[in-house]
């Protein structure tokens, strides 16, 4: 009987049905786990390209260091005060016969804020004070003309005496009048009128028509708003650094209106108690909007630094209180960034200088921060950021 043969994987197989069986269960694992699995060569494959991952460029914008100039400033707030006041008092007594102007309103000068009514014994007095100036005067006149047509009827002593009634009667009436225009009260400037006066005590009320008052009494308050000055209490460091004459920066809380003043007084003592001296700025020409009392904000300039590495307040971030800033350098043809701490020197609003930490012409991450650490790829924005193939799994840590 001819037999014939045929290799399976190496392994000869008889073409008798009983042998067939008995070989099945070996070749079975000879299938299984023999030569060229697919599995085992995608496995391989997948371990070979496993060294090489891509990763997307973090978008930032920069900076480079260099010089700059850093403008240091104070920043303290007060209260617009006056540059005089007045307190207003009838200089006498009487009935208030007519309030012109209301209480915290502008007035002009000259203007009259408030008129007393006349005594009826006064009324009475100016009358009688009117008609005896009168008489005088006819005496006097008939007098004069008496003396020249008979002159040695009357004596020049006559004639002074005449003269003198009615000097004395001239200044009887003009001492009332005068008594009468001190009931008005009269604005000695522009300003706003206050009524009750600041100094009034508590719940004390704006005087009204048919109300008495005392000579003396004080029922109004006059504010010069034509300029304003600031009392400022700054501590003893920041006064050395300060000169009369400086100027000062304000602005209203309320509305952010601007103006300029002038430091117009430095103290010549420092308060032991809270270390601060006081500092007096005159503002000349205030806007219309201020207000007396009203809070401000004032901004001290203490001095300028010129510096040869100057970065932007925003560039600078900190870490337990320890001041760095990012910079984005090439490494292995990668742009990639790296945390530089820093020490600071002097700043202001919008810059810090920098003392150590950086060099000029490197460049510093200004925006896109979050998500950086030491080696992460960045791509400068506005650029096309791409995905980037990195050598090495952990390269850019």
């Amino acid at each position: 009987m001819k037999t014939t043969t045929r290799a399976e994987c190496g392994v000869r197989s008889a073409q008798s049905p009983r042998r067939r069986l008995l070989l099945l269960p070996v070749l079975t694992a000879l299938v299984l786990g023999g030569c060229g699995s697919s599995d085992t060569t995608t496995k391989k494959s997948d371990e070979k390209t496993a060294g090489v991952r891509v990763t997307t460029a973090l978008p930032i914008r920069i900076t480079q260091a260099g010089a700059g100039k850093v403008i240091e400033t104070l920043a303290v707030q007060g209260r617009l005060e006056v540059w005089q006041r007045v307190i207003l008092s009838p200089r006498v007594s009487g009935v208030v016969e007519e309030v012109t102007v209301l209480a915290n309103q502008h007035v002009e000068k000259g203007q009259p804020l408030l008129r007393l009514q006349a005594p009826l014994a006064d009324i009475e007095a100016l009358l009688k004070a009117q008609a005896k100036l009168e008489r005088a005067r006819r005496d006097l006149d008939r007098r004069v003309k008496l003396r020249e047509i008979a002159p040695e009827t009357i004596s020049i002593a006559d004639l002074d005496t005449a003269r003198d009634l009615v000097s004395d009667s001239e200044l009887e009436v003009e001492l009332y009048r005068r008594r009468e225009a001190s009931r008005t009260i009269i604005a000695p400037f522009a300003g706003v009128l206050l009524m009750p006066p600041s100094t009034a005590a508590a719940n004390t009320q704006p005087v009204i028509t048919g109300q008495q008052v005392s000579e003396g009494n004080q029922v109004a308050e006059l504010l010069d708003v034509s300029r304003f000055r600031l009392s400022l209490d700054l501590p003893e460091p920041n006064l050395r650094r300060l000169a009369i004459g400086q100027t000062v920066t304000i602005s209203a809380i309320a509305d952010r209106v601007e103006a300029k003043g002038r430091i117009s007084a430095l103290p010549e003592a420092i308060d032991p108690l809270k270390g601060s001296g006081r500092v007096f700025v005159d503002i000349t020409d205030p806007p219309k909007s201020w207000r007396p009392g009203g809070f401000i904000a004032a901004q001290l300039v203490l001095g300028e630094t010129e510096a040869p590495l100057v970065l932007p307040r925003d560039a600078v971030l900190y870490r337990e209180n320890r001041p760095y800033a990012w910079i984005a350098e090439e490494h292995e043809g990668i742009l990639v960034v790296r945390r530089a701490w820093l020490h600071l020197g002097p700043g202001d609003d919008r810059s810090l200088v920098v003392t150590k930490g950086v060099m000029s012409g490197e460049k510093i991450v200004t925006e896109g921060m979050s998500g950086l650490s030491d080696g992460v790829p960045v791509a400068i924005r506005d650029a096309e950021t791409a995905a980037v193939p990195l050598e090495g799994k952990d390269k850019a840590k």
